[in-house]
C-alpha cells in the first residue's frame, strides 16, 4: 500500500450554468473505458470508481444519470472525455478512516455493457487481460467446456484471429475480447481434432481457480502451470 495514492487518476467535473459553474476533481481508483477510431479525445466509459465528499459524490450520481462527460487521467492515460452513457448504474458506499470524523464516499458507476456482459453483443469486456483469467472468464460466460491448463492455447487463437483489444485502464489492465460462444466452441473443437488440446484421462471434477475482486484489481492474477502444445 506504500504510495498508493500515486496509482490514483483524477475524474475532473466541469458544469457551467447561466448562473453558476461547479468544478472539481475526485480521486479515481479504478477505471475501464474504450477509445472510439473516429474520437481519440473521447472514450465510453464501462467502470469508474471515485472517492470523494457527499456533495461530490452526489452530483457526480446525478452526472451520470444524465449521461454527462467527464475528464479522466492518471497514469499512463493522458485526459480525455468520457461518459458512461444511457441507462448506466451507480452503486454509493461509504468509507470510514481513522484519522477523519466523517466517512468518504465511494461511487461505483458500470456502464449497461458491462452490466450485460454475456457476450451477446459479440465482444466480452474484462478486468484483467491475463492468459489465465481470459480464458477461465470466457469459459464461464459462455458455459464453455474445458480444464484451466487450455489457457495458454486458447489465448494463442485469440492472438492469431487478432480477437483480444486492450483497452484504457487505471488501476487494471482491461481487454475487450471479440467472439461469440459458437466460434469459440469451432476452435475448441478443432483443437480436440488436431490433438491439441486433450480433457483429462479420468472423469471428475474440474477445480478452477478463485480470485477475489481485489486480486483481479491488484493487476497480478496468480497463474497456474500453463502449457502450449
Amino acid at each position: 500500500m506504500k504510495n498508493a495514492h500515486l496509482r490514483f487518476g483524477w475524474l475532473t467535473y466541469y458544469k457551467r450554468t447561466e448562473k453558476t459553474t461547479t468544478t472539481f476533481k475526485l480521486r479515481l481508483d479504478r477505471f475501464i473505458g474504450e477509445v472510439g477510431p473516429d474520437s481519440p479525445r473521447r472514450a465510453k466509459a464501462h467502470l469508474i470508481s471515485v472517492i470523494g465528499g457527499d456533495t461530490q459524490i452526489a452530483a457526480v450520481n446525478a452526472a451520470i444519470s444524465t449521461d454527462e462527460r467527464f475528464q479522466i487521467e492518471g497514469p499512463d492515460v493522458a485526459p480525455i472525455h468520457v461518459s458512461l452513457g444511457r441507462n448506466a448504474q451507480t452503486y454509493r458506499a461509504s468509507l470510514q478512516m481513522t484519522d477523519r470524523k466523517r466517512p468518504l464516499r465511494h461511487l461505483i458507476g458500470i456502464s449497461e455493457e458491462l452490466m450485460d456482459n454475456a457476450g451477446s453483443t459479440g465482444h466480452t469486456i474484462l478486468a484483467h487481460s491475463d492468459p489465465a483469467f481470459l480464458w477461465m472468464s470466457l469459459a464461464q460466460i459462455h458455459g464453455l467446456p474445458g480444464i484451466p491448463e487450455w489457457a495458454a492455447w486458447f489465448c494463442t487463437r485469440l492472438e492469431k484471429h487478432r480477437a483480444v483489444i486492450p483497452m484504457l485502464g487505471i488501476g487494471c489492465t482491461p481487454a475487450m475480447v471479440r467472439g461469440d460462444k459458437k466460434m469459440f466452441l469451432r476452435w475448441l473443437g478443432q483443437g480436440v481434432q488436431r490433438g491439441l488440446i486433450a480433457f483429462p484421462a479420468s472423469a471428475g471434477r474440474i477445480e478452477w481457480p478463485r480470485l477475489s475482486l481485489a486480486e483481479i484489481f491488484s493487476q497480478r492474477v496468480s497463474e497456474p502451470e500453463l502449457t502450449q502444445p
